[in-house]
C-alpha cells in the first residue's frame, strides 16, 4: 500500500530542501579584496557571513566554488566600457587586491575549487567549465553569496534559474555599494527568481538541519514499497 504521508518540503523540487547535500552548490562569487573596499558597509559582514556558510557547507558535505575574475585575460572586443575594465583588472593586480580574504580560504581541500572567467562576463555561470561541471556532478540547487548584489549576485542568479537550478541568495552573505538597491534587489527581483533568506534563517532551518537524513530515509521507504510490490 502506498504511503499516505505527506511533506512539502520533500515534494516541492523548488524549494532548495527538496535536495541532498550531493545535489547542492555553495557559490562564493567575486569576493576579491578590492570589490570588498567598494562594496559599502555591509561587505565585512558579508564575508563574515560567507565564511560561515562556507563551513556549514563543508561540514555538510556540500560543494564550495569561488567564482572569481581572471585577471590575466582582457575584457572580450564587443564588451561595454572594455577600458574600464582593463583599468580595474590592471589595479588589482598591481595592487595586490585580487586575492580572496583568508577567511574564505583557510583550510581548502582539493573538493573546493576555483573557476574563473573573462572580465565582462558578470555571470559566474560564464566561467570556463562550471555548467559543464556543475551538470556532471548532478548538482541542482545553487546557494549564492557574493560581491555585488547588483552585479554578479543578480546575473548569476537570474541566468542559474533559467537554466533551471534552484537559486537561493545569502542575504547577509551578499553586498552592494548601494544599500537601498541591495534592498530592492534582495525584497522586490531576486524573490522572484529564487530563495532569498539571511543566513540564521536559512542555516539553521530545521529541514536543512535533517536534510540528508530525510531524503535518505525517503529513498529507501520508496525502495521498501517497491520492493514489497513485486
Amino acid at each position: 500500500m502506498a504511503s499516505t504521508r505527506s511533506d512539502p518540503v520533500l515534494a516541492d523540487p523548488a524549494d532548495p530542501g527538496f535536495y541532498p547535500p550531493s545535489q547542492t552548490a555553495l557559490l562564493l562569487l567575486d569576493f576579491h579584496e578590492m570589490f570588498l573596499q567598494h562594496a559599502g558597509p555591509s561587505a565585512v559582514t558579508a564575508v563574515a557571513t560567507a565564511a560561515r556558510m562556507r563551513r556549514w557547507a563543508t561540514q555538510r558535505g556540500i560543494l564550495v566554488i569561488h567564482a572569481l575574475i581572471d585577471t590575466s585575460k582582457l575584457a572580450f572586443p564587443s564588451c561595454k566600457d572594455a577600458n574600464r575594465y582593463k583599468t580595474i583588472v590592471a589595479a588589482m593586480v598591481s595592487s595586490g587586491t585580487s586575492a580572496e580574504p583568508t577567511s574564505l580560504t583557510d583550510g581548502a581541500d582539493a573538493e573546493e575549487l576555483i573557476f574563473t572567467r573573462r572580465p565582462g562576463h558578470i555571470s559566474a555561470l560564464k566561467s570556463s567549465g562550471l555548467m559543464d561541471f556543475l551538470q556532471e556532478r548532478g548538482i541542482a540547487s545553487l546557494i549564492l553569496t557574493g560581491l555585488s548584489t547588483s552585479g554578479c549576485v543578480l546575473r548569476t542568479a537570474v541566468q542559474a534559474t533559467d537554466a533551471e537550478f534552484v537559486v537561493t541568495v545569502v542575504r547577509d552573505g551578499c553586498a552592494d555599494a548601494d544599500e537601498e538597491l541591495h534592498k530592492i534587489l534582495m525584497e522586490k527581483v531576486l524573490t522572484s527568481r529564487g530563495n532569498q533568506f539571511p543566513y540564521e534563517s536559512y542555516a539553521t532551518a530545521p529541514e536543512r538541519r535533517a536534510w540528508a537524513g530525510k531524503r535518505e530515509a525517503s529513498k529507501q521507504h520508496n525502495s521498501t514499497e517497491t520492493g514489497s510490490r513485486k
